[in-house]
């Protein structure tokens, strides 16, 4: 039903929000650039987390610029309280996904920023300054790498475990919280290809088919919010498998997405409680 009601939004009004969408990336990208060579001041947050003056830069413009262009519209960002959370229009952020990464110097952090319509993504960006590389998608519009679009060739059913290039959330994701260690041991087993990528950049090699498919566990809103409509504008399969609430009265969310066939393969995994053998998560 939410998705039949974001189904009847005009086409117009997507190409607005994701026009929206991408001119915000471009405003990140003009603090965050600027800040890779002078540098930034860095603090700990009660939780142990990194946060530098940069997350908070941009998540404030981002919120200026939304608060200017869609008044109504709700936020729900990584760094400062929620705004009119009763609009059924709800801008999720997350400045600097993978700010441990951008304070170390490793370049696969990114700026996530989706539209969310009563729960339904209409739009999502990622976007990564120091890699040139930026992702984009809306509702009836596609999935674009830099301008280009993105179309997903699923994977062979034919394809072995060992052919599958999968990428997993660090061992740690699926312990803390709740323990699903058994779930990544399992999964581990069965896709002896796997690679573990930290942050934004992980959702991005899936989404430009560089990789066939993610598992990522428990985690924020923020850090998934664009990757539905990214990869189902590509024509890929998103499905979120863990939805319960986090310590803090937050949601904590995992889902599988990517190529349909790898997709389903997973799925049968979780439904199996990461049992099975390795033929059986084939």
């Amino acid at each position: 039903m939410e998705a039949e009601s974001a189904a009847r939004i005009p086409q117009a009004d997507v190409e607005r929000y994701h026009a929206a969408a991408v001119e915000m990336a471009d405003e990140a990208r003009r603090i965050v650039e600027p800040a890779i060579e002078r540098g930034f001041e860095v603090e700990t947050k009660p939780d142990a987390s990194l946060v530098t003056d940069i997350d908070h830069a941009v998540e404030r413009r981002f919120r200026e610029l939304i608060g200017r262009w869609f008044p109504d519209h709700g936020v729900i960002g990584e760094e400062y309280p929620p705004t009119h959370p009763e609009s059924a229009f709800q801008w999720i952020l997350d400045p600097i996904d993978g700010t441990e990464e951008f304070v170390h110097g490793v370049p696969t952090f990114g700026t996530m920023l989706a539209l969310h319509y009563r729960g339904v993504p209409l739009v999502g960006v990622i976007d990564h300054p120091a890699l040139a590389i930026r992702v984009h998608a809306g509702v009836g519009l596609g999935t674009y790498r830099n301008g280009q679009r993105i179309r997903l060739t699923d994977a062979p059913a034919s394809v072995r475990p060992e052919g599958v290039r999968l990428v997993l959330s660090a061992r740690l994701n699926f312990t803390r919280h709740v323990d699903e260690g058994h779930l990544f041991e399992a999964l581990t087993r069965a896709y002896p290809n796997h690679r573990i990528y930290r942050a934004a950049y992980a959702h991005t090699v899936v989404v430009t088919g560089a990789a066939d498919a993610m598992v990522d566990m428990h985690n924020r809103v923020w850090d998934l919010a664009p990757s539905q409509v990214l990869i189902e504008e590509a024509r890929g399969r998103y499905a979120v498998v863990r939805d319960f609430p986090g310590p803090d009265g937050g949601r904590l969310l995992s889902a599988v997405f990517g190529k349909p066939a790898i997709v389903d393969r997973l799925l049968a995994l979780f439904r199996d409680g990461g049992h099975g053998s390795r033929e059986r998560a084939r």
